[in-house]
């Protein structure tokens, strides 16, 4: 009976480690020196967001992320018309949600203390945005208007490089990606870079 109980232990820690090898899973932040929209841009450069890797032989990993990141822009525009004129101000907000799946390549062993990687994939987008308008008509009151809308599904190519340390159980994974988005919002930067930070155990 011991026997067994001790067989037990061994075998559920050898599955421990085997997974633990296996998939990692940690957080990314950084920023993104591009803009988030191709005018009158107010977006907030920060993205957040948690990643999953999945290590596969030959030094090959598959990466799923769920990275997060405010946009925005305002935009005024005028009319005259005589001694009459009109002004139409837009606040345009939108959460950014960002799905990239990733296939990566390590030029190094696991038992490395730091690796180079590359890789390539896709990612979809969605977000959601909040407007606030007003029109101020000359001598007359300003109207306001409020709406909530969705963009519809963006699907975007993306390139990855970096490296990666290892200190102890943790990893750091200071990287660049690039990725080129086919949007339908024609006011959507299409070019999209990113400088992260992952912290993986």
């Amino acid at each position: 009976m011991r026997k067994l109980c001790f067989l037990s232990v061994l075998v559920i820690t050898a599955a421990g480690s085997t997974s633990a090898q296996l998939i990692s899973v940690g957080a990314l932040g950084g920023v993104r020196p591009t803009d988030g929209v191709s005018y009158g841009d107010e977006s907030r450069p920060y993205i957040v967001g948690g990643s999953v890797e999945l290590h596969l032989p030959a030094q090959f990993a598959i990466e799923a992320d769920a990275l997060y990141q405010r946009i925005g822009d305002t935009s005024i525009f005028f009319s005259i018309n005589g001694p009459v004129s009109n002004s139409f101000t837009t606040r345009e907000r939108g959460n950014s949600w960002e799905f990239p799946l990733l296939v990566k390549y390590y030029f190094r062993s696991p038992a490395a203390s730091w690796q180079p990687f590359i890789g390539t994939g896709y990612s979809l987008r969605t977000i959601s945005f909040h407007t606030d308008s007003t029109f101020s008509p000359d001598d007359l009151s300003p109207l306001n208007f409020r709406s909530d809308f969705r963009a519809g599904l963006s699907v975007g190519a993306s390139v990855v490089g970096g490296l990666r340390f290892h200190y102890g159980h943790l990893a750091f994974l200071p990287q660049a990606r690039y990725t080129r988005w086919g949007d339908s919002n024609d006011n959507i930067n299409s070019n999209e870079v990113m400088l992260l930070l992952g912290l993986s155990f």
